[in-house]
């Protein structure tokens, strides 16, 4: 069978299947070994600056007067953000400033930004698709060697040059992607417990996945073509099941708890953990084949406005305090082995996790950009 999304399509990816199951422990992320750490790509052997050192001091005392950090940031909406920026001013003074959007638009702005030659923000957080984009146009900075808290040793369950090993991004968030139902509309035992089960008639109208014009999310389903659990003629064939397109996971997730459709084929514990909190009749769905575990991403801009207050708050938010507000506020797992998983049990699955690691993920960041989904799915 032809190949056409791929580079590479000769090479022959083994990954990792995690440990089966997903409990309120803290779960193994994408890229680690069944002992929840990357080998491949291990933290600075010396630490580059401490926490207790005078350069780090100085650094401290600079953010403290510049007094503000703007972040480009897709996960931190809501109350989640709230949760951020009142802990981060509340233990440093310095205030947050949070612009929410897509990471596709924040790289247009990025590049438009340095183009003209005046950066808005200091960080950029989001899918790791999109910030290896804002690499590469030369609008991030490496930080890890920077920041004291990346120098612990034996606390990463997901080490922090697993996505980049030149430190430009860095993971800060650990997660499970799966399937989800309306439980008012798909009753115990309806739901479809093997990919394959999605092609029934059933289903037909009943479907929805990111638009795969505007978001990355759709792109991961090409994760388990690289798994072998289905072919690219599956994904092909999904346009008879008459598929509603969405915005992004937090549109999506919206509109399956109002019931516009039945099943959605991709969201992240993350993204629907406050929605399940608040009663919203969905859950996570169990495949038998495995279901996806991945990273969200960060990165400091290149000539940012404030990057004192950026190291100070990228720090901040590697510590054992910063990764357990992060995994609180947004419902989701840590990267440090030493904060638990905060995913509701209405997010949580059965199933083995399948690791979405760095090269895949540098794949669908092209992928997007060539649209390979678009044409796929004639959008």
């Amino acid at each position: 069978m032809k190949r056409v999304f791929f580079y590479g399509a000769s090479i022959v990816f083994i990954f990792t299947i995690i440990l089966s199951g997903c409990t309120p422990k803290a779960v193994p992320a994408p890229g680690t070994t069944s002992q929840g750490t990357i080998s491949s790509t291990p933290a600075p052997s010396k630490p580059v600056v401490s926490a207790e050192s005078t350069a780090w001091n100085t650094v401290v005392e600079a953010a403290k007067k510049e007094r503000k950090v703007t972040v480009y940031s897709y996960s931190w909406v809501g109350d989640s953000g709230v949760a951020i920026s009142n802990a981060f001013k509340a233990k440093y003074g310095i205030e947050l400033d949070l612009i929410t959007g897509r990471g596709s638009e924040f790289i247009e702005r990025l590049k438009t930004e340095k183009r003209m030659g005046r950066m808005t923000a200091d960080i950029f957080e989001g899918s790791p698709s999109h910030l290896p984009n804002a690499k590469d146009a030369n609008t991030l900075t490496a930080s890890a060697s920077n920041l004291p808290s990346l120098q612990e040793a034996g606390v990463w369950a997901v080490e922090p040059l697993f996505l980049d090993k030149d430190g430009f991004i860095l993971p800060f968030m650990s997660m499970v992607a799966s399937p989800y139902i309306n439980t008012k509309i798909i009753k115990p035992g309806e739901e479809p417990k093997s990919w394959l089960d999605i092609q029934q008639p059933r289903w037909k109208g009943q479907i929805m996945v990111q638009d795969p014009a505007i978001s990355t999310g759709a792109y991961r389903l090409l994760a388990y073509v690289k798994y072998g659990v289905f072919t690219e003629d599956f994904l092909r064939q999904l346009n008879n099941q008459d598929i509603r397109f969405t915005t992004g996971l937090q549109q999506e997730a919206q509109l399956l708890a109002q019931g516009e459709r039945a099943l959605s084929l991709y969201l992240i514990d993350s993204d629907t953990a406050s929605a399940i909190k608040d009663g919203a009749p969905i859950k996570a769905v169990s495949m038998k084949e495995g279901v996806l575990a991945q990273v969200m991403a960060i990165g400091q801009i290149k000539d940012n406005p404030h990057p004192n207050a950026a190291k100070l708050f990228l720090n901040w938010l590697f510590t054992q305090e910063g990764q357990k507000i992060n995994a609180e506020a947004k419902g989701s797992g840590s990267i440090r082995k030493d904060v638990p998983s905060f995913s509701p049990p209405g997010a949580q699955v059965q199933t083995k996790l399948l690791v979405l690691t760095a090269e895949m993920l540098n794949d669908y960041a092209k992928l997007f950009q060539e649209k390979s989904l678009v044409k796929l799915w004639n959008r």
